[in-house]
């Protein structure tokens, strides 16, 4: 893990089209007010924004579906960057102003940049998350995100870096804060889309360079897997101890890539 100087947080606010840097939203936005903004984080590696094409119109497809915006309404792109930026970029497009139960009529466009110093572990912790969840908008990222907030604090207090998150019926959706994947009887799997998945673009990317199969499967069975890794836009594939389970080949060698590929520190 290397250790470098961390790049300046910053926020822009779009404005007829150009990106105003240090203006931000008011508190009238439903976006602040209720968690009615959608959102997409987008990795930034020297300066080089990662997958964005998949991440705007995974947003576009996000604000069309839960603030009923058509999908060119809104003139979708990017701030500048210099080569010594590397960290995170989240673009929110907001509700706007209004009652919550009004249209949405005029949408903000939000970013904003964290920067990221060094790199990550070789690998973390996870545990599932005592209580069920109940996705919303089909996985679609939210604003309203105090749900995985609240998870990830607790398994932070409990000494993990990950928690993992199951629903009523008991299935095993995803990580707080990404997607997550496991080998079972040698096969790399992945809880099904069906089960209101976030549509992560990592997941994405390990679907197209590695087998994946898609199941619905019961937390209560983890303990038949023999390894698991999450994967996110901050820490690209990340291999996970998971009570006696500990990271594996496949976890490595797609984080490897990863790491060659520039998609993870």
């Amino acid at each position: 893990m290397r250790s470098e100087n961390k790049s300046p947080s910053r926020v822009w606010l779009l404005d007829g089209g150009r990106w105003n840097l240090g203006a931000s939203p008011p508190v009238t936005d439903r976006g602040f007010r209720y968690g009615m903004a959608v959102f997409e984080t987008i990795a930034v590696r020297g300066g080089n924004p990662l997958f964005v094409d998949e991440h705007l119109a995974s947003l576009a497809e996000a604000a069309a579906v839960l603030l009923s915006l058509p999908g060119k309404s809104i003139p979708l792109s990017l701030p500048e960057f210099g080569p010594d930026d590397t960290g995170v970029l989240r673009i929110y497009i907001t509700a706007g102003d209004g009652s919550p139960t009004d249209m949405t009529i005029a949408p903000r466009v939000v970013a904003l940049f964290e920067g990221v110093s060094g790199g990550h572990p070789d690998s973390q912790t996870a545990r599932v998350h005592p209580e069920p969840v109940v996705p919303f908008g089909g996985g679609r990222k939210t604003a309203n995100y105090w749900t995985s907030c609240e998870a990830q604090r607790l398994a932070r207090v409990a000494g993990f870096d990950h928690a993992l998150l199951e629903d009523f019926c008991g299935r095993l959706l995803s990580a707080a804060f990404g997607n997550v994947f496991f080998v079972l009887g040698g096969e790399l799997c992945t809880p099904s889309s069906s089960l209101a998945v976030r549509p992560g673009v990592i997941r994405s990317w390990v679907m197209r360079r590695h087998p994946v199969r898609e199941v619905e499967f019961s937390a209560t069975r983890l303990g038949e897997i023999s390894e698991m890794f999450v994967t996110n836009s901050r820490l690209g594939i990340m291999p996970l101890y998971f009570g006696k389970i500990r990271p594996g080949p496949v976890g490595r060698e797609l984080r490897d890539l990863g790491v060659c590929e520039k998609i993870a520190l």
